[in-house]
């Protein structure tokens, strides 16, 4: 080897040594990457803020602001919750409102959809092809979560086989 390319050489062993002892940072699988896509689909049909939120849906029939407090924030922040019928939208909110995202969504009765057209009384058929196959799977009941885990879709069916309820869910981490 010559004496002037060994730097180099050790340069890159030293880079693959440090790669190896990093944290395992594995890239999404594709079910999961299929379920990440469909929650930001989901959120971007709501919007990021009260405001969207209500621009949207209209003025919702109560308004709570409940006080939160996270181990992993300095500062203590709100959920809102704005109810619909059958139709209950959750919030966090920081900075007194200047920053804020979703954190619930859960649909029971009416005509609001998930993207794709997942809506109440769809098939499980239609979801699966949607989405594949859940993380957690019952008979009336199947679980979709992102790869953080924090992140996840939850589907209730009736007895035919038909979305009952669905929930849309996106943890403060």
């Amino acid at each position: 080897m010559h004496a002037a390319a060994r730097p180099y050489w050790l340069l890159l062993a030293l880079l693959c040594l440090l790669a190896a002892a990093s944290p395992d940072r594995r890239d999404p699988t594709e079910p999961e990457q299929r379920v990440e896509t469909f929650l930001e689909e989901t959120a971007r049909l709501f919007g990021d803020t009260e405001a969207d939120i209500v621009r949207r849906l209209g003025q919702p029939q109560t308004r709570q602001a409940t006080p939160f407090t996270s181990p992993h924030d300095d500062a203590p922040y709100e959920v809102i919750s704005l109810r619909y019928d059958g139709l209950a939208v959750a919030l966090y909110s920081m900075e007194g409102g200047q920053r804020q995202f979703l954190h619930r969504i859960a649909v029971t009765a009416g005509p609001t959809c998930f993207a794709r057209g997942i809506c109440l009384g769809t098939p499980r058929e239609q979801l699966a092809a949607s989405l594949g196959q859940p993380e957690d799977r019952e008979a009336a009941r199947w679980r979709y979560a992102d790869m953080s885990g924090s992140n996840e879709l939850l589907f209730t069916f009736d007895a035919k086989g038909n979305i009952a309820s669905m929930t849309w869910t996106a943890e403060a981490d």
